[in-house]
């Protein structure tokens, strides 16, 4: 097997939708990384001209050691079997150069594990719409018809810097807090920098839901709520609108995100309440 860099976005973006990779291993994701100071290889392994994993590593430096991670991946390709894997894991190996190589897959890769494995939610947007509705959990979708009968109108804004702003700072108190991890909010302002047609906001009464969009996957980025949306559900009825208009837009399945029953449980009955599934992950792992 052999490892090539890939240096277009379109060819790795049509890789990429072949594995329906999640945002950590889309090209807009290497940029914003890019943009906060990271360095950023894009490799593939192939067996002649068959590709058998895709990899995204985003490297920082630390006190003189490099790290180097391949979040949520590698992702492999048309299911290799275990000695494939090993051969492929081995030759990403010896592409990079010295440092700590470690990588949070999607699924084990048969190394010793160093973390808990994350639990994540995941909406399959490819059902009909009346099928999509049928999957939710009852009280969900109560609450979503208490909100529809409302006078509530969800709007998309454009994602400027300042539309962010407010929804970046609820989640930068919320993350300060310790209620849960996840990407910093000046991240996000990355990605608005890099790729702000790929951002969809939408809001209303006092809440608001931010997705991006990479291609045939989005992902559910921050959400914020006053007093007067989670009276109306309003989450219930953005949640809804953004999957009828992600689906129209040719996105076939929507990552909600992180699982946390210990910290954010309501975030997390809200998630899989919607009609998503629950998958657990494989454990971050030295390759």
């Amino acid at each position: 097997m052999d490892v090539r860099e890939i240096e277009t976005q379109k060819t790795w973006e049509a890789l990429a939708d072949r594995v329906m990779a999640p945002l950590p291993q889309r090209w807009l994701y290497g940029d914003a990384a890019k943009r906060v100071g990271r360095e950023v290889v894009r490799l593939c392994v192939f067996d002649g001209v068959a590709p058998v994993a895709l990899a995204q590593i985003v490297i920082r430096s630390m006190f003189g050691i490099r790290t180097h991670l391949i979040t949520r991946g590698p992702l492999f390709f048309d299911e290799p079997d275990v000695m494939s894997r090993k051969t492929a894991l081995r030759s990403l190996r010896r592409a990079l150069p010295q440092g700590i190589k470690l990588a949070s897959p999607e699924e084990r890769l048969g190394r010793v594990p160093l973390s808990a494995p994350p639990e994540i939610a995941e909406l399959d947007l490819r059902p009909c719409l009346s099928g999509l509705r049928t999957q939710m959990n009852g009280k969900w979708r109560n609450g979503l018809k208490k909100s529809e009968a409302s006078r509530l109108k969800v709007a998309r804004l454009e994602a400027t810097p300042a539309a962010l702003m407010p929804l970046l700072q609820a989640e930068k108190d919320r993350q300060t807090a310790g209620k849960y991890r996840a990407l910093p909010p000046e991240f996000t302002l990355a990605l608005q920098e890099v790729a702000p047609r790929s951002l969809r906001l939408f809001t209303a009464s006092d809440a608001q839901m931010l997705f991006v969009v990479h291609s045939n996957t989005a992902t559910y980025q921050i959400g914020h709520s006053g007093p007067e949306g989670r009276a109306s559900n309003a989450h219930n009825l953005i949640l809804w609108q953004a999957m009828q208009r992600l689906k129209a837009e040719g996105v076939q399945r929507l990552d909600l995100g992180t699982l946390d029953t210990a910290k954010a449980p309501d975030l997390a009955r809200f998630k899989l309440r919607s009609g998503a599934t629950a998958r657990r992950l494989a454990p971050a792992a030295l390759i």
